[in-house]
């Protein structure tokens, strides 16, 4: 679907769903001057909450944008396969023939708008301008019913009695003093544009029907006999009526009309409920955002390769991924003890800290069946040095809580961001830092200002590994595979020792693992005031088959 469709449904959305809310709440009060200011609103709103972009805040809030991701998935199911035909004709697609029923009804209507501004016109040119009590008005030649058009207002004379003149003149002139004309130009327009939505219809009913109110307000606050000005209109009744771009003394909806100039008005307080369309546009706004930002989370799903360590072998099929699901899964001790566990585990790269580089990193991940974690990836970078830190932790972390459909586990795509925050001033985040960084009762570093890093970064680790890994080959004939959390400690002079699995899965892969990362080379070792200190690292290794 293109950007131009999508744009159109999403304002075609918002007039059904306002004049949903116009419906429910407004239409039965005599608060005549604020519908038609709530119309006018509905119906511009409509046309700018598609346009306004609020992507940023989305990606910002990780409700928002795991919604996002969840809407993702329903992007991937409704794209069209393409598929070729033997014949040579080109068959038009379903967008392709709606595109030109589309057009055609505009084109259409257009033209009928066209020729309704003509006849205006032509009234004009055929009626003589003349005065009634005062006022500048066209009369006409022909019989139809008072109408008027902006500063123009067309009466047919004889039709009109004496008793009745005043009353059909105060109503045509609160249409021309208030200028009507412009709301029903305007809601014309818009109906053109979106004439197959029936809502639409029926909004421009609703603005024209209240404009009656306004103008029956007005006369009624200036006579002294309402029933004779409701017998007046029942007179008009008979008349030859016509519908058009004008404000005629429209009778099509003449019982309303009189039902509501007899209504006891409605109270003051009552004004409050036209605060409510307030969070309905905001919630119209959102989801809009939401969409979009799911198409670009979609795409860069599809684009980014997975950063995981893996032993290329035959792939066996594996089960789908959801990312719906009835339980979704959880960190052990939940969303608090995740965050804990992100910010005991972070290390802040010391040269991101000089550089005062800042943000959030979105990561997404798969939660496998036995809640281990597979496949993370980069969703949205700050930057290179933020982007591996946040990998590194997120591969870290302990197994989850798998998410479950119908109560049986599943494979689960689950976004997660990960905040790095400096303070405004550099010096006083190093201050707080080193206040923090002491070394425990053997001397070792679970915080350093300067963190150990693999000598030419996490790219040649990663190569490193992929190359060293020896697959065990019981574990390659059982299929078994997953992710060996590690922790080592690195010497002052780089050197590795003290390595040990804190969690395992097969005694074969832990074994690996292990004389893997016994077996690196010196890294660069972690740094306390520009000095070599033992520090501690935890660092997963995946064996994938």
């Amino acid at each position: 679907m293109t950007p131009e469709w999508i744009y159109l449904l999403k304002v075609n959305t918002g007039i059904a769903l306002f004049y949903a809310f116009y419906k429910l709440f407004c239409q039965r009060d005599t608060f005549f001057q604020w519908r038609r200011t709530a119309l006018l609103c509905f119906l511009g709103i409509s046309f700018l909450y598609p346009l306004l972009n609020i992507q940023h805040w989305v990606k910002e809030q990780p409700t928002m944008y795991e919604l996002a991701n969840y809407y993702a998935t329903f992007i991937a199911l409704d794209e069209p396969t393409v598929s070729s035909l033997s014949s040579t004709a080109k068959i038009p697609s379903l967008m392709t023939l709606a595109g030109y029923i589309y057009l055609i009804g505009v084109i259409a209507l257009s033209l009928r708008f066209l020729i309704q501004l003509l006849s205006i016109l032509r009234m004009r040119w055929i009626g003589k301008a003349t005065h009634l009590n005062g006022q500048r008005i066209i009369s006409l030649p022909v019989e139809t019913n008072p109408f008027s058009f902006f500063g123009w207002i067309f009466i047919y004379l004889p039709q009109l009695n004496k008793e009745s003149q005043n009353e059909i003149l105060t109503h045509e002139q609160t249409h021309a003093r208030q200028w009507h004309s412009i709301d029903v130009i305007i809601s014309e327009i818009i109906n053109i544009i979106c004439w197959f939505n029936p809502f639409m219809w029926l909004m421009k009913t609703e603005i024209r029907l209240n404009l009656e109110y306004l103008a029956d307000h007005k006369v009624i606050e200036n006579t002294a006999d309402c029933k004779q000005y409701q017998y007046h209109l029942l007179g008009l009744a008979h008349t030859n009526r016509q519908t058009g771009l004008y404000n005629n003394f429209n009778v099509s909806h003449l019982k309303c009309r009189i039902i509501m100039m007899n209504k006891k008005r409605t109270r003051t307080a009552g004004r409050i409920k036209y605060a409510l369309f307030a969070p309905l546009a905001t919630a119209l706004l959102l989801v809009s955002n939401i969409e979009a930002v799911a198409r670009t989370v979609e795409k860069a799903i599809k684009e980014l390769p997975s950063p995981t360590t893996t032993v290329p072998q035959d792939k066996p099929k594996q089960e789908p991924i959801v990312m719906i699901c009835d339980e979704t899964p959880e960190f052990p001790g939940g969303m608090g003890e995740c965050m804990k566990f992100l910010g005991r585990n972070i290390n802040y790269p010391a040269e991101a800290m000089a550089k005062e580089i800042e943000g959030r990193v979105v990561t997404q991940m798969i939660i496998e069946k036995d809640g281990s974690i597979s496949n993370a990836k980069i969703v949205r970078s700050v930057h290179p040095l933020l982007d591996q830190e946040a990998l590194r932790v997120v591969e870290s972390m302990p197994k989850w809580t798998p998410g479950k459909v119908k109560g049986q586990a599943v494979r689960v795509r689950y976004t997660l961001p990960v905040k790095f925050s400096l303070k405004k001033n550099y010096k006083e985040t190093i201050q707080h830092h080193q206040a923090e960084i002491l070394p425990d009762e053997n001397g070792i570093y679970a915080i350093v200002e300067d963190s150990a890093n693999y000598p030419g970064g996490f790219n040649e680790l990663i190569k490193w590994l992929q190359a060293n890994i020896q697959y065990p080959d019981d574990c390659k004939k059982e299929k078994i595979g997953g992710r060996v959390i590690t922790k080592f400690l690195i010497d002052k002079d780089g050197s590795i020792k003290e390595a040990k699995i804190l969690r395992g899965i097969h005694p074969s892969l832990d074994q690996e693992a292990l004389r893997v990362i016994n077996t690196m080379p010196k890294w660069n070792p972690g740094k306390v005031k520009g000095e070599p200190v033992v520090s501690q690292f935890v660092m997963p290794v995946v064996f994938s088959i």
